[in-house]
């Protein structure tokens, strides 16, 4: 006979293991199987469902790459206060705190300097200006276009602060002094965004190397982290090789590591509306020439277009690097990301985001389908060998 208090017991304990489950993305929907789940060290991931039929969306964004690296430096216009913030190739994202820092410390000690403008709706102007307002300035962005219509709204939203940052002969003294000071600000950033709406998170990524000649890394070559990131900087969790029972895939040389994951739609939402809130102002405005800059009311502006600086100041060290992406449908239950052959694939809650290619020159924004093939089938690929 079972005691009544031991019942009693044993069926809030259920109730309260049932509840755990509700509301958790890892289960909601999903079985223990899709969701994935350990079995001692053994690891099972859910797969990513690839198909043709599942793409919702596709696009070509192009980076605004500087040979010689970030412009942050002032620049004095007719009687305008000119501060440069623009050129970070593929790590405008992660280095955008840090690279708005730097901008605002060149504003010149001036007690009559209330008002500011700022070029740009980006992550980098966004960021600017949520700079300049905690410094008590008040602020005005200019832009001829706002979410999605801009280039960081086409980012893969991941921790990546040295890609096609600067050509590796660039690199001075200068150069990584400012990128330190940069790196460390924008990290310790990210990490106080830590549980809010989850605009910022952490997240599991599987680098598979395959027997591809193109998946070996070249150990005489030299990369821009290698030279950038020393090792007094190099605090990021590290990754580790997977032995056998840990590998959840049937290649033999495959690693983890953590990464810091930005999700883009509400971190830029999240941005803007704190700016507006905060008393910020946004006017819509093109600017084609340094005159049209030089006509705006407020005494100091930074300028924050990226590849918009080609055109407007004559920045001819700029060149587009044109990345496409393919979205499949969300799969809740994928918490991991995972790279193969220079294809990754990310999910996040706007989509599954597929992409990997990377094309230095090119302004054609129009997607292309063999690119978007090699993807779908490499992905494919990976979950094939997913072990089941």
């Amino acid at each position: 006979m079972i005691h009544p208090r031991r019942d009693f017991i044993k069926k809030v304990s259920l109730a309260a293991l049932g509840a755990g489950c509700i509301g958790n993305p890892a289960f909601s929907g999903t079985t223990a199987k899709d969701a994935g789940f350990y079995i001692g060290n053994r690891v099972r991931l859910p797969k990513v469902k690839v198909s043709s039929s599942r793409v919702i969306k596709e696009s070509v964004g192009l980076r605004p790459f500087r040979r010689s690296g970030p412009r942050i430096e002032t620049q004095e216009l007719g009687n305008k206060l000119l501060i440069h913030n623009y050129g970070h190739g593929g790590s405008g994202w992660s280095l955008s705190w840090g690279s708005a820092m730097l901008a605002c410390e060149l504003l010149p000690k001036d007690p009559d300097l209330s008002k500011i403008a700022v070029m740009g709706c980006g992550v980098l102007g966004l960021s600017t200006a949520r700079t300049l307002q905690r410094k008590g300035y008040e602020v005005i962005i200019y832009t001829k276009d706002m979410y999605p219509n801009v280039t960081s709204a086409m980012a893969t939203g991941t921790w990546s602060p040295s890609h096609k940052l600067i050509e590796t002969d660039r690199i001075t003294e200068a150069f990584q002094e400012k990128f330190k000071k940069a790196y460390y600000h924008s990290y310790q950033t990210y990490q106080r965004l830590l549980g809010l709406n989850q605009v910022v998170d952490w997240m599991d990524n599987y680098s598979i190397r395959s027997d591809e000649p193109s998946s070996r890394p070249n150990p005489g070559e030299a990369s821009i982290k290698d030279l950038l990131i020393t090792k007094e900087m190099d605090f990021y969790p590290k990754g580790e090789a997977l032995s056998r029972r840990e590998n959840p895939f049937k290649f033999k040389n495959v690693s983890k590591s953590p990464t810091n994951i930005f999700n883009i739609p509400s971190y830029l939402k999240m941005l803007k509306d704190d700016f507006l809130l905060s008393g910020g102002k946004i006017a819509i405005r093109e600017f084609n020439r340094p005159e049209d800059v030089d006509a705006l009311p407020e005494k100091c502006i930074v300028n924050c277009t990226g590849l918009g600086a080609m055109k407007i100041f004559g920045d001819n060290d700029l060149v587009p690097v044109s990345g496409q992406l393919c979205f499949l449908i969300p799969q809740p239950e994928l918490t991991y990301r995972a790279n193969m052959s220079g294809v990754y694939f990310i999910p996040r809650r706007d989509g599954i985001m597929l992409g990997g290619n990377h094309i230095e020159g090119n302004w054609d924004t129009r997607p292309d389908p063999d690119v978007k093939d090699k993807f779908l089938s490499t992905v494919a690929d990976m979950m094939e060998e997913l072990k089941g």
